[in-house]
């Protein structure tokens, strides 16, 4: 009875049992579907995000995409007149120093220091008392070797008839022929040693060698000199030269070369004309010529010497300034500049960004000549017609299509 009892009451519970384990199911079946919305709600939204990002990085049109902008001028072969100048410094056409040829005591300086001297000019003297001794004592051996020389000529002329008529023998004859040789060449020896002594003798004058602008003195009267000691300068003024150099690559270069001499037939002073210019603009008023152009390059400069020859009648160009040579406009046919702008130079290599037909950008690699204002001369590397970029060079590369805008 107890057992059936016990039955009934588990019977009894086993309703309410299965109706909580029911709703606890419905439970957990509501919260998976919840969570599976979600994830398919995140799904959704990851695949919208996924699909914008796409398209946000996917290639854009071409025609949409805006074109890198740049400014072009058509370059063309044009006849240029190119004036080309120089930096220049100038020098005497002749120096010379005036150098003591003996030595002695500086008795005096006949001249005026910094002023024009003709050639010939005594400008010093030394102490003549010990050349003039030796000058009499050279004269005086000079005297006696001409008496031996006519004593013994006398006696030839003696022993030469006694000969003929018999008197005496050949060895005699022969023995006063050699006094007589011996005789003559004491002569000379002593002819050319008072020669010497009167030259040493004259050269206690010391004279300008050349016509000039003397320097001061280098020694003061009164001193001991030696042979061969400087004791001034004199440069010639008039004409004046200026040298200056030209790079062997310059257009000047080729026509300095073309326009002076080297078969020395032509008349002086028939090369190119030149003119200076001074550092404050000033012109020289005198126009000269280029008389030498070196046929050989510097190598360590790359560059030719040349020289220019100027008049200089009031000497008011002086021996070391620096000037400018001017030289003769130079026609150039067939040439082509671009703006300074255009170029990008990298060490010695020069390169221009140019447009083709298709608005494609190229890279040229040109040749630099001269300037000609802003502007640059290209000797080789472009041709008439070209478009060459001048703006818009920044981050441009070869091969990229632009946006081509013509300068007026």
């Amino acid at each position: 009875m107890e057992a059936l009892t016990m039955t009934t009451m588990i019977v009894e519970r086993n309703p309410t049992q299965q109706a909580l384990n029911t709703m606890h199911f419905n439970t957990i079946e509501k919260v998976k579907a919840t969570h599976k919305t979600a994830y398919a709600i995140l799904a959704l939204a990851a695949i919208v995000l996924l699909s914008a990002c796409s398209e946000t990085t996917a290639a854009p049109d071409e025609d949409v995409r805006p074109q890198h902008r740049v400014l072009v001028t058509e370059v063309q072969a044009q006849t240029l007149e190119l004036e080309r100048s120089f930096a220049a410094r100038t020098e005497g056409n002749m120096v010379a120093e005036v150098r003591a040829r003996v030595g002695g005591v500086l008795e005096s300086r006949d001249f005026d220091e910094g002023q024009f001297v003709e050639a010939g000019t005594i400008m010093f003297s030394i102490e003549k008392a010990p050349y003039e001794v030796d000058l009499q004592k050279a004269q005086a051996e000079l005297t006696s070797a001409e008496a031996v020389f006519n004593e013994a000529r006398r006696d030839w002329a003696r022993v030469e008839n006694l000969f003929v008529d018999g008197a005496i023998s050949a060895r005699e004859r022969d023995q006063t022929q050699s006094r007589l040789e011996a005789a003559e060449a004491d002569v000379q020896s002593a002819q050319a040693s008072y020669e010497d002594v009167k030259l040493r003798y004259d050269y206690t004058e010391i004279v300008a060698p050349i016509d000039g602008v003397a320097s001061r003195e280098s020694v003061s009267v009164g001193n001991l000199i030696s042979e061969n000691d400087t004791l001034a300068t004199i440069v010639s003024l008039d004409p004046i030269y200026v040298h200056f150099n030209v790079n062997e690559s310059d257009i000047a270069a080729g026509y300095l070369l073309r326009n002076t001499d080297i078969s020395g037939e032509n008349e002086k002073g028939s090369g190119p004309a030149a003119r200076l210019r001074f550092s404050d603009g000033r012109e020289h008023p005198e126009t000269g010529y280029i008389d030498y152009v070196s046929r050989v390059v510097d190598r360590e400069r790359g560059t030719i010497e040349a020289r220019a020859v100027i008049p200089n009648p009031n000497m008011d160009l002086l021996p070391g300034q620096f000037v400018r040579v001017q030289l003769p406009q130079i026609e150039m046919p067939y040439a082509i500049t671009v703006p300074q702008r255009a170029i990008i130079q990298s060490g010695r290599q020069a390169v221009v960004y140019i447009v083709d037909n298709q608005d494609i950008v190229q890279v040229r690699e040109v040749t630099l000549g001269v300037r000609v204002g802003n502007e640059q001369l290209i000797e080789q590397g472009l041709a008439s017609g070209d478009r060459v970029i001048i703006e818009g060079l920044s981050m441009l590369q070869p091969g990229t299509q632009v946006n081509v805008e013509i300068a007026e």
